[in-house]
């Protein structure tokens, strides 16, 4: 049997992260809308370049509060609109969200964010920091607990208002296609959740 290979017609891109598709749209129509977000009781238009203003400043104010490549970050909340702007804000400077059940025990909470090593955790409302709180002695590395419903990210962009842009954008470069996007812990169904990246 012979073996025949072809090159392929198109090859993958060596750098570039799932946050640069936020900033690319904002370049070529900051006008377009791309999300719809409710705000008291109203829903609203989030344009594109909105949505990129808002990751760069939450990006930059995680890296003020010590967050670096690589570095995990558990997210237990309901979705919202805050979510999405975590999970584009810790791909912009590498690192990885993990998300976490809002209705998850105590103990589920301690072994995903040991397992994973989360170095901060975003909760969306005081039960779950209590919940995240319970188990925070035996969290090694866990440095930082932000609350999404006492102000977080306004919080985070003041934190990053000393950080340059640009330290975020070398952060973006860095980031490869092959860079883990998230880790996700399955139910469970015989023993411990199990990390899947």
């Amino acid at each position: 049997m012979h073996e025949i290979t072809v090159p392929p017609v198109v090859t993958g891109s060596p750098v570039g992260g799932l946050a640069d598709a936020v900033f690319q749209h904002a370049l070529e129509d900051p006008g377009r809308v791309v999300l719809g977000r409710k705000s008291g009781g109203v829903w609203g238009d989030v344009t594109s370049g909105e949505l990129a203003s808002e990751v760069l400043g939450l990006a930059k104010g995680l890296l003020a509060q010590g967050i670096r490549f690589g570095d995990r970050v558990a997210i237990m909340s309901r979705t919202r609109y805050e979510w999405t702007l975590f999970d584009f804000a810790l791909w912009a400077i590498g690192a990885q969200p993990v998300p976490v059940y809002p209705s998850s025990s105590a103990e589920q909470v301690h072994w995903i964010l040991y397992d994973s090593e989360c170095t901060a955790c975003v909760v969306e409302d005081e039960d779950q920091a209590m919940t995240v709180g319970s188990v925070i002695d035996r969290l090694p590395v866990l440095r930082r607990l932000w609350q999404l419903d006492t102000g977080a990210v306004d919080g985070l962009v003041e934190d990053g208002l000393q950080v340059a842009e640009d330290v975020v954008h070398r952060h973006r470069s860095a980031v490869t296609p092959d860079a883990t996007a998230t880790v996700i812990y399955t139910s469970g169904t015989t023993g411990r959740p199990k990390g899947c990246v």
